[in-house]
């Protein structure tokens, strides 16, 4: 698994560590300074590293799902994440 940290920080002014991330999550909200880095985590990350983090982080699949319906489908829809849904 390559560092999620590296991939979703890459273009951007604010860095988000990878804890932060993960609250963020867990908790449901967005912070409109890291919006990119949530567009990029759930666009530009392989799916298996996706899935690696919300083991490490201890985050359902359904919450992952939950979030990325709320927040990012309608701009950035990614067919592979959303074939893990089908999963459940």
């Amino acid at each position: 698994m390559k560092n999620i940290a590296i991939t979703v920080n890459v273009s951007f002014k604010y860095p988000i560590s990878e804890k932060k991330l993960s609250a963020l999550i867990k908790t449901g909200t967005v912070e409109q300074k890291y919006l990119p880095h949530i567009f990029a985590f759930f666009t530009d990350v392989p799916t298996p590293d996706v899935l690696h983090f919300i083991k490490k982080f201890h985050i359902p699949l359904l919450l992952l799902k939950n979030y990325y319906t709320n927040y990012v489908k309608d701009l950035y829809p990614n067919k592979e994440l959303e074939d893990i849904f089908t999963y459940e």
